[in-house]
């Protein structure tokens, strides 16, 4: 039975929060259960609201960030299996890193292997691109965070960048992270006094290391609280539920055969 995060677990196991450049962990479990990650959640309609909305599943329930009128980070600590299981983000336009992206991630997160496989491109032509990445949750262009083994997990190059090649990537292709990230960057741009709440959630399937799907939650808020929901021009396969836009995408690659539960992997060539 496909499983996500169990909310109540990871709250025992604490946060690692990043507000305004600053990291703290807190344990601290009645607090952190009613501020972040209530288990009951309420949806609203509409294009604005006073109340918070969110969005309830079985394995996960998504609720905004409580409004401060600043940029803050959460990252769930790692499960008793190693994985890494969440990341939100509260952010303004202003609030994107300035700095580059460091060229390599330090940091392996478990079940990550490091093949290179064959695959055949758009043109026909047979290539070979390295199947799996260190996966970001929340992507550096939000985050800022290169190295946090919280924020990575095995993807594939197809999720991660819409594309098997490792030399460019396909932000055209809704089946991949790529896609959402740069549409919500674009939104970000396009209206900078606003906040975007932002949540990406790993789905493992019972004791497996490497998700087989990520969910991307999203809503966002004016400068005094409001709630809103955000349209953007190429939706892809996202569907919305009040405020909140969400979307499951599938952590597979066509040239390969996945061992979701080591992260092993063989080649369909």
């Amino acid at each position: 039975m496909s499983q996500g995060i169990n909310v109540p677990g990871i709250l025992y196991s604490g946060f690692n929060v990043i507000s305004k450049g600053e990291h703290a962990n807190s344990s601290d479990v009645g607090k952190l259960f009613g501020k972040f990650i209530p288990k009951s959640e309420s949806s609203e309609t509409g294009n604005s609201s006073s109340k918070t909305s969110g969005v309830k599943s079985d394995a996960f329930s998504y609720r905004p960030l409580p409004f401060e009128n600043h940029k803050l980070v959460v990252n769930g600590d790692l499960d008793s299996l190693g994985r890494a299981t969440y990341g939100h983000i509260r952010l303004k336009y202003s609030d994107k890193p300035q700095d580059n992206r460091e060229s390599k991630i330090n940091v392996d997160p478990v079940g990550w292997h490091n093949y290179r496989f064959k695959y055949e491109d758009e043109s026909g032509k047979v290539k070979k691109a390295y199947l799996m990445n260190r996966g970001h949750l929340i992507g550096y262009q939000f985050s800022g965070l290169n190295s946090e083994i919280k924020n990575l997990v095995p993807m594939t190059r197809y999720l991660n960048a819409g594309t098997m090649s490792d030399s460019k990537t396909d932000a055209n292709n809704p089946n991949g992270m790529l896609y959402y990230e740069n549409a919500l960057a674009k939104w970000l741009k396009k209206n900078q006094n606003m906040y975007l709440d932002y949540c990406v959630v790993a789905n493992y399937t019972d004791n497996e290391l490497v998700p087989r799907t990520v969910t991307l939650y999203w809503t966002s808020f004016d400068e005094n609280g409001t709630q809103y929901g955000v349209e953007l021009s190429e939706a892809g396969l996202a569907t919305s539920d009040g405020n909140v836009s969400s979307v499951t995408l599938q952590n597979v690659s066509k040239n390969a055969n996945i061992n979701y539960l080591d992260g092993t992997a063989t080649s369909n060539y």
